[in-house]
């Protein structure tokens, strides 16, 4: 029987916490140093090796990232909404401050081929544009739940069953 290495189990309890991919996204991008590319995490030292640790990182930052770069364009703009209002920033400032800074490409993981880190670049783009140019727009809304049920398009009274 395989043996679960402890990284695995701390990293997954973390990923677990976090609300969505591209909050993890975030998490796993703030782990590696931008000079090395190597991901550091100084609690995780004490139950893994720092191979360990950065191997487990690498791994799971390059499959986080294929799930948050596989999102739709609406979907990509209301996970970019909720981060900046769990910041506590105004939604336009952020959203014209990283067109212009450009932190999203810090969230590529190494080894990304190009056309998966063009299309996520435009696309993070486009949805940084959408909340600049429709910060409105209905379909950015979170749904609150479900509609209720249609009613029954013919109601027969009881009495006639």
């Amino acid at each position: 029987m395989l043996q679960e290495k402890p990284i695995s189990r701390y990293l997954q309890n973390v990923l677990d916490a976090l609300p969505s991919a591209f909050a993890q996204l975030v998490f796993l991008s703030s782990l590696r140093d931008p000079y090395t590319g190597r991901y550091l995490h100084e609690g995780w030292a004490s139950v893994s090796t720092p191979e360990e640790v950065n191997l487990a990182l690498r791994q799971t930052h390059c499959s986080v990232f294929e799930a948050v770069a596989s999102l739709p364009l609406l979907g990509l703009s209301r996970e970019l909404r909720r981060h900046f209002i769990s910041l506590g920033q105004v939604e336009l400032r952020v959203a014209n401050l990283w067109l212009e800074t450009e932190p999203y490409y810090e969230m590529i993981p190494e080894g990304c081929s190009l056309l998966a880190r063009r299309f996520f670049i435009s696309q993070f783009r486009s949805a940084l544009e959408v909340l600049i140019q429709a910060p409105g727009w209905t379909y950015l809304e979170e749904p609150v739940s479900s509609p209720p049920p249609l009613p029954d398009p013919v109601s027969r009274p009881q009495w006639l069953n």
